[in-house]
C-alpha cells in the first residue's frame, strides 16, 4: 500500500502539473494585458478558470503578485446546494450503534494514522501553502505532497503566471482525494488481509498439531530412551499418519529395538563365551595340578594330551568367536552383489572336489536349473554359509557316503538345500542347533573339534540377507531317519541382467 500510495501521488502530481501548465499558459496569453506594463487581469483570469473543466475533488487557486488569493474554483460557482440536516440530538437520545465493520474500519484508520513512521512522514512533509506561493512567485515551480494543519494529505502543483519574463501571479492546483483513495484500497484489501491472516493462523496451527507436536513427542521419547534403556518401547507409533513423520517413528522404533536387541545379544554372547572358555580352563587347571603329582610316565603323557586338547579347543573357540563377532561389521562394510545361485553352488562344489584329500564323503551338486536364478547377496559371507553347512554335513557322513547340495527356484524365492546321510537331528533340537555353542558330536569325533558357532553364524548371515534357514530330518519309506536336511530360503531377484550381473567363474 505504501508503494501504491507513492505511485498514486506521482501520477497525481503529473496530472496536476499538466493542468496547472495549461491554465498558466492560457492566462499568460489572455489575462495579462499587452506590453511591458502587463498586469494580471483578475476578471479575465476568472473567465479562464470557468472555462477549465476541473475534475471533481480538485481545486484551483489564483494568487496575485502579493500572494493573495484572487480566484478560487470553489467560489466561482454561485450555485447553492440545499440538503436536509440530521435530526437534532438531545442528551436523552441513546447512542446509535456502530456496525462492527465500521468500527473495524475506524480502528484500522486510527491505528495506521498513529504509526510512528507515518507521523514522522507527516512532520517531514508539513508545510504551509503560503510558503509554496512565495517560492513560486520567486520563479520556481513547486510540486508534490504536503500535509495541512488537519493532517490531511494534499497533492499540489504550483506554477507561476508569466507574461514574457515577468511573473504576475501563481496558480495552485491541488487534490485532497489521495487519502480517501488509499483508505478505500485499504478497506478493499481488508477481507483479503483477513483471509490471509486466517490462513496463516490455520496453517500455523496445523504445523503445530501435525508437525511440531509429533516431532516433540519423538524427541522427548528418544531422550527418555537415552536416559533409561528400559523404556525403549516408549517411542510413539505414528504409522497411521502414512507420511514422513509416521515413517520416522517406525524407523526410530525399529532402530531402537534393534539396538537394544543387539546390546542384549552382546551381553548374552559375552556370558556364553565366558561359560564356554571356563570349561577348558577348568580342565587345564585340573590337569596341570594333577601333572605335578603324577608318578608314572603314562599318567604324565595322558595329562599332557588332555592339556593339548584343551589348548586346541580354546584356540578353536577363540577363532570362531572372533569370526562370529566380526560378521555384523563385515556385512555392514561389504556391498551386496547380484549372484547366480546355481553358479555359486557349482563353485563351492568345485572347491571341495579340488581340495579333497584322503577318505571322506563326496559333495555332489544336484542343481538342475535351466536358466540363471539371481539373488542379491554378500558373496563372501554367503559362501561361508554354504561351506559351514557342507562342513557340518561332512562331519556326520560316512567316508563312503555323499553330501548333496541343490539350488531350486520359484516365482519369487530361491531355495538351497544341503542333505546328508547321517544319523539326523534329535526332534527336540531342530531349532536349538542354531543356538550359539550348541554341539552334537558324531560318534568317534574328536572332542573339542567343534565350537558350536558354525550354524549360529549361518543364521546370522542369512537373516541379514532377509532370508530364513531351518533344519529337518529326511525320512525313508519305512519312516526311519535317513539323514538331516538344511534349507536356506532367500528372496529371488527378478532381474539379473545389466552391469551388476556376475560373470561365471570356475
Amino acid at each position: 500500500m505504501s508503494r501504491f500510495e507513492d505511485g498514486l501521488i506521482q501520477a497525481k502530481v503529473d496530472n496536476l502539473r499538466s493542468l496547472a501548465a495549461t491554465i498558466t499558459t492560457v492566462m499568460g496569453e489572455q489575462a495579462t494585458g499587452i506590453g511591458v506594463q502587463s498586469e494580471l487581469d483578475v476578471e479575465g483570469a476568472k473567465q479562464v478558470l470557468r472555462g477549465i473543466n476541473v475534475p471533481e475533488g480538485w481545486r484551483v487557486r489564483l494568487h496575485d503578485s502579493g500572494g493573495q488569493v484572487v480566484a478560487d474554483t470553489q467560489r466561482l460557482d454561485e450555485t447553492i446546494t440545499v440538503s436536509e440536516l440530521d435530526p437534532v440530538k438531545t442528551a436523552d437520545d441513546p447512542p446509535q450503534p456502530v456496525a462492527l465493520r465500521e468500527r473495524a474500519r475506524l480502528w484500522m484508520q486510527e491505528t495506521l494514522h498513529d504509526l510512528p513512521w507515518r507521523q514522522r512522514d507527516r512532520d517531514a512533509n508539513r508545510r504551509d501553502l503560503r510558503s509554496d506561493v512565495r517560492t513560486v512567485l520567486g520563479g520556481e515551480a513547486v510540486t508534490g505532497a504536503r500535509y495541512d494543519d488537519e493532517d490531511q494529505l494534499v497533492v499540489t502543483a504550483s506554477l507561476p503566471v508569466m507574461r514574457v519574463s515577468r511573473i504576475l501571479g501563481a496558480v495552485t492546483v491541488e487534490s485532497n482525494d489521495v487519502g480517501s483513495i488509499v483508505a478505500a484500497e485499504r478497506e478493499a484489501l481488508a477481507p483479503i488481509i483477513g483471509l490471509a491472516l486466517l490462513a496463516t493462523l490455520l496453517s500455523s496451527l496445523a504445523l503445530i498439531l501435525f508437525i511440531t507436536l509429533p516431532m516433540r513427542r519423538l524427541a522427548r521419547a528418544a531422550e527418555q530412551v537415552a536416559r533409561n534403556p528400559q523404556k525403549f518401547d516408549s517411542i510413539p507409533n505414528l504409522s497411521r499418519r502414512r507420511d514422513e513423520i509416521g515413517d520416522l517413528s517406525l524407523v526410530m522404533r525399529d532402530m531402537t529395538r534393534g539396538l537394544y536387541n543387539r546390546v542384549d545379544d552382546i551381553a548374552n554372547f559375552a556370558a556364553d563365551v565366558a561359560h564356554e572358555i571356563k570349561n577348558p580352563l577348568t580342565s587345564l587347571r585340573s590337569a596341570s595340578d594333577t601333572l605335578r603329582v603324577a608318578k608314572t610316565d603314562a599318567q604324565r603323557e595322558q595329562l599332557i594330551d588332555i592339556i593339548q586338547q584343551d589348548v586346541s579347543r580354546m584356540n578353536r573357540l577363540i577363532t570362531d568367536i572372533s569370526h562370529a563377532s566380526k560378521v555384523d561389521a563385515n556385512l555392514a562394510r561389504d556391498t551386496a552383489q547380484t549372484l547366480d545361485a546355481a553358479e555359486i553352488v557349482s563353485n563351492i562344489v568345485s572347491f571341495y572336489e579340488q581340495t579333497r584329500s584322503g577318505p571322506g564323503a563326496t559333495v555332489m551338486d544336484k542343481t538342475t536349473l535351466e536358466e540363471p536364478v539371481f539373488i542379491r547377496a554378500f558373496e563372501t559371507p554367503f559362501a561361508q554359509v554354504l561351506r559351514n553347512l557342507l562342513d557340518n554335513a561332512l562331519t556326520f557322513s560316512d567316508d563312503d557316503g555323499e553330501v548333496r547340495i541343490e539350488a531350486a527356484a520359484s516365482a519369487n524365492r530361491v531355495i538351497i538345500t544341503v542333505d546328508d546321510d547321517g544319523p539326523g537331528i534329535p526332534e527336540g533340537n531342530l531349532e536349538t542347533v542354531f543356538d550359539r555353542f550348541y554341539t552334537q558330536r558324531p560318534e568317534g569325533a574328536k572332542f573339542g573339534s567343534h565350537s558350536g558357532l558354525g550354524l549360529a553364524i549361518c543364521r546370522q548371515i542369512i537373516t541379514a540377507h532377509k532370508g530364513t534357514i531351518r533344519a529337518q530330518n529326511r525320512a525313508g519309506p519305512d519312516g526311519q531317519v535317513d539323514g538331516a536336511r538344511f534349507i536356506v530360503d532367500l528372496p529371488r531377484q527378478t532381474t539379473g541382467g545389466g552391469p551388476s550381473a556376475p560373470k561365471r567363474r570356475r
